[in-house]
């Protein structure tokens, strides 16, 4: 069955539209609505409005998270799968699919290791990915978007870019089939390193 057609025939089934879950559940309207209308991607919802949310549907907040994801409506994953570096050591093997993000992890080292467990929920993810881009509300955000190609904010499409790395440490994402080194990255000029 269609997860977004899940997702109405429990509203239905509550007596919620869209209003009444919003009030009911605590989250704001405008929240609940661009959700539900696919103008805010649901990686950008906090984990607590995604938690009431899920909790007056009835679904765990897995299932909200798949009946919600308006950028993969069918198989396959919004981001690709990678390798979590330090510097040019592998620290993490990363398999990315639609429910889950399976992490193999080759170093518990605090420093080295950005995953808390083996296994973490997407929307969780989608939180991992938010922290490493910059502030959505930075006044030139714009700016840093324009110059790395993209013209919204999206966590999943600037880590894509910018491979997730961040200024203040050696962490980034190397994916599949990349023969770049952290050398290059950041001695280059598409990357954080170089906007901060």
């Amino acid at each position: 069955m269609n997860n977004n057609i899940k997702l109405y025939e429990r509203l239905n089934a509550y007596n919620l539209n869209l209003h009444t879950l919003s009030e009911r559940s605590g989250v704001a309207y405008s929240t609940v609505y661009n959700l539900f209308t696919g103008k805010k991607n649901i990686s950008d919802a906090t984990a607590e409005s995604l938690y009431k949310i899920s909790r007056f549907v009835g679904l765990s907040m897995d299932e909200l998270y798949q009946s919600l994801d308006t950028k993969n409506p069918d198989t396959g994953s919004v981001f690709p799968n990678f390798f979590l570096m330090w510097e040019d050591e592998v620290v993490a093997s990363v398999k990315v699919d639609e429910t889950e993000i399976h992490v193999d992890r080759f170093t518990l080292h605090p420093a080295k290791q950005i995953f808390y467990a083996d296994t973490i929920p997407t929307f969780k993810f989608g939180q991992i990915l938010k922290d490493r881009c910059w502030d959505e509300n930075r006044p030139d955000i714009d700016l840093l978007l324009e110059k790395i190609g993209l013209c919204e904010y999206n966590p999943y499409e600037i880590c894509k870019k910018t491979h997730g790395k961040m200024i203040q440490d050696r962490t980034w994402f190397k994916f599949e089939g990349e023969t770049i080194t952290y050398k290059s990255l950041i001695g280059g000029r598409n990357d954080v390193q170089s906007f901060n």
